[in-house]
């Protein structure tokens, strides 16, 4: 849910000063759930592969993803970083998260509020998600929601589900772009968290797109 933003900054300069909470803290959600029933979706689903060393452990699986989506290690550092404004870093209903997108010297800013957040087991079977909204001055409007669960069937499932929509004219206008970028870190987030779920640092699935 990242597009092109209006001030870009050096990606150094971003990384090395103070992550920017106040400037977010305060705003309003730009997104509700029952602004976004007609919004276009993106859906990407996946599943935690057995490793190439035997049967996977299923519980042990989920519960790698399952800290890599509270600790919000959702995409690979080196293109977005996320900043959550909690005492130990981690998701937290109501939280805002500051998000650093970074394009090889170019970083761009936005931030998101954690508005939903699942985390159950139930009979044999357990689910975690994370939802999130976008806040005025992030170039889309939109809600998100990231999850993993873990099925009777031993099968660990991934997905992320979005409505989104341009925040401004000039995001508008870019959009050919931003939408191949859009699906690219998608793609890169499942991926990154079927690596965890194998123990691995680096993605290891393929990821597909279930909706455009």
């Amino acid at each position: 849910m990242i597009r092109l933003m209006l001030r870009p900054r050096l990606a150094g300069r971003l990384r090395s000063r103070p992550v920017a909470f106040e400037k977010w803290r305060h705003r309003p959600v730009t997104a509700l759930e029952g602004d976004v029933v007609e919004w276009p979706v993106d859906e990407y689903a996946s599943v935690v592969p057995g490793p190439a060393t035997g049967p996977l452990d299923a519980e042990a699986a989920f519960e790698r993803v399952r800290e890599q989506i509270l600790r919000l290690r959702l995409f690979p550092p080196a293109s977005i970083a996320l900043h959550a404004d909690t005492p130990d870093g981690r998701a937290a209903h109501g939280c805002t998260v500051v998000q650093h997108f970074f394009y090889r010297w170019i970083a761009l800013e936005s931030a998101v509020r954690i508005v939903g957040l699942e985390d159950t087991s139930d009979d044999g079977s357990r689910r975690v998600s994370l939802t999130w909204a976008t806040l005025k001055g992030h170039p889309e409007r939109g809600i998100e929601t990231f999850s993993a669960s873990l099925g009777r069937d031993g099968v660990v499932r991934l997905a992320i589900h979005a409505r989104s929509r341009p925040g401004s004219i000039l995001v508008r206008l870019s959009s050919p772009i931003g939408r191949r970028l859009q699906v690219r870190l998608s793609r890169e987030s499942l991926a990154l968290l079927a690596a965890a779920g194998v123990g691995h640092a680096e993605p290891v699935a393929e990821v597909g797109a279930l909706a455009d």
